[in-house]
């Protein structure tokens, strides 16, 4: 009976190193960096964007996973780092100084602040729906390159300097430079590259309202979900190509 009982304790004792090893490791996602209430003004003030996820200490379910998505595509950006501050207000109360600081409402996790250039006090607060994709195209609206499905480098710079300028001679010179690029387009390239290039024209006959106007259109495509999974996806590369065309908002949100 002896031997039984201490094999049994041997066995709940691997149990419950193998849980604690599993917990401790719980907030690690690939891309992301877990920060606490000491790397959280070390590391921010060293990068020019650094997008926070304020969350439980453990989360889980179709948000987290949308967050796993979003940190992976954090690769092809140079100048985001993706990060995570898991708060708990039981036990040990892990970094609850810090949703104090935001006044954050834990019924509202995941709560999402953009931080530009180490500020502290004015992060940007982001308020849609928590889809990679959507908070994919509101950092690009922020001046952040993400290479996002259906987009093209070459052609998300473009459009950013057609939206910088409201002068009209520098937009068809965009435009035309947009089209001389054409030609040594990859052939597997050249229908997103025109599809830029049709939004600029229609920008040019319509005024910018164009792209807020198709921006409001797909999405409500997209709501009435009554269409194939390839559908779907056509119509989120669109919009991800459309987010290259809004007005870079420069201006701090308040929280």
């Amino acid at each position: 009976m002896a031997f039984v009982s201490r094999a049994a304790s041997a066995s709940l004792l691997l149990c419950w190193l193998s849980f604690a090893w599993e917990s401790s490791s719980a907030l690690h996602t690939k891309g992301s960096l877990p920060l606490d209430a000491i790397t959280f003004y070390k590391v921010i003030p060293k990068n020019k964007f650094v997008l926070v996820k304020f969350d439980t200490q453990y989360p889980y379910g179709d948000k987290q996973d949308e967050f796993k998505k979003l940190a992976e595509s954090s690769a092809s950006s140079e100048d985001l780092l993706i990060a995570e501050v898991g708060i708990s207000d039981y036990g040990d109360k892990l970094n609850t100084e810090l949703g104090e600081k935001y006044k954050l409402d834990k019924d509202s996790y995941p709560i999402f602040y953009l931080f530009q250039d180490g500020d502290f006090d004015n992060p940007l607060a982001y308020s849609g729906q928590i889809k990679a994709s959507a908070i994919q195209r509101w950092l690009k609206s922020k001046g952040i390159y993400l290479g996002m499905p259906g987009c093209l480098q070459e052609y998300d710079v473009l459009a950013g300097k057609f939206m910088s300028t409201t002068k009209e001679l520098e937009r068809q010179a965009l435009l035309k430079q947009g089209q001389d690029s054409l030609a040594k387009t990859k052939e597997t390239e050249k229908k997103r590259a025109e599809q830029y290039l049709k939004i600029m024209s229609k920008i040019l006959e319509q005024g910018e309202e164009f792209a807020a106007n198709e921006v409001v259109r797909i999405s409500k495509l997209l709501e009435k979900n009554k269409m194939s999974d390839g559908k779907k996806e056509e119509l989120q590369k669109s919009l991800n190509i459309l987010a290259s065309f809004q007005k870079k908002n420069s201006e701090k949100e308040e929280l």
